[in-house]
């Protein structure tokens, strides 16, 4: 676990303006703009972050835009039926939540899920925007001050839909047969299955925790629904990577995820914090939120 370091964000003066990290503007389509400069990516190294996520750095991005919001149930069946485009599915056709094209009722404004990274490139695309690049995304959930969390640097349960909400307590992992133990045939199980929809999905509408935005007022960077980025991802990447602009490794076999989801225990919240996947995987807990280049 890493430790959490106290964190206070200090107003000041309305005259003097918000920090430099703060400052960003909202889109029409609810996309914020993220300024150009310096951020703090990674985790230093001999800290508990581990070892994929180091060493910390500081890198440079030009601007760019970002959605404030994953991508939801609604956005994705205008897509679907636009363009024909496969509807979300779960390997267990049980627990898929879209019928005849379009999702269940009541989860329209859930983060869509049980998308692969093509079917992520390609309802971006169609948006006229693009998935968000590795570095972008993690400069949009942490601002520029290193935190740990879009929130700050301490550890809070009640700010992200994560295994800690649903169980009321902080959940923490030490192997897959931890996580099996909860989520297959224990306590998580058990909460699934009276409170999921269709008895094992845990999403919930998206921005269901303002408090927990990120500097740049973008809403579950934690939790949620993970998201696919556009990058390849590589273990030792953060150690490789230019300082300006990264754009990901050149080529890979799998494809990066980030923010983690309801399924995650608390270590895999924090911004630094990165996951893979198959790029034709649709896994059960990622979904999208897009980008695109400022002008």
């Amino acid at each position: 676990m890493t430790q959490s370091i106290p964190f206070t964000l200090l107003l000041g003066l309305l005259t003097l303006g918000p920090p430099p990290w703060v400052i960003s503007a909202r889109a029409a389509d609810n996309m914020t703009r993220v300024p150009a400069g310096e951020f703090l990516m990674g985790t230093p190294t001999g800290s508990d972050g581990l070892p994929d996520e180091q060493p910390q750095r500081r890198i440079t991005l030009a601007p760019f835009w970002i959605d404030q919001y994953e991508v939801t149930n609604d956005a994705y069946a205008r897509f679907v039926h636009a363009t024909g485009h496969r509807a979300p599915a779960n390997a267990n056709p049980a627990s898929t939540l879209w019928e005849s094209n379009l999702p269940i009722a009541g989860i329209g404004n859930h983060p869509v899920v049980n998308i692969s990274w093509e079917d992520a490139v390609a309802y971006c695309a169609w948006a006229g925007k693009r998935l968000p690049r590795e570095a972008e995304w993690e400069k949009a959930a942490r601002g520029t001050d290193g935190r740990l969390y879009p929130w700050g640097n301490d550890w809070d349960l009640t700010k992200a839909n994560s295994a800690s909400y649903w169980a009321g307590r902080t959940i923490d992992f030490s192997s897959g047969a931890d996580w099996e133990t909860f989520w297959i045939n224990g306590e998580g199980a058990r909460i699934a299955k009276e409170k999921g929809l269709k008895g094992e999905i845990l999403t919930m509408p998206v921005g269901s925790f303002p408090d927990s935005v990120s500097p740049y007022g973008l809403h579950d960077m934690a939790g949620n629904a993970a998201e696919w980025v556009q990058d390849w991802y590589n273990p030792n990447y953060y150690a490789e990577a230019p300082l300006t602009d990264p754009h990901g490794p050149s080529r890979g076999a799998i494809k990066g995820m980030r923010g983690g989801s309801w399924l995650k225990p608390v270590i895999s919240l924090r911004v630094s914090d990165r996951d893979w996947g198959l790029m034709d995987s649709r896994p059960s807990g990622t979904g999208v939120r897009c980008a695109k280049d400022a002008l």
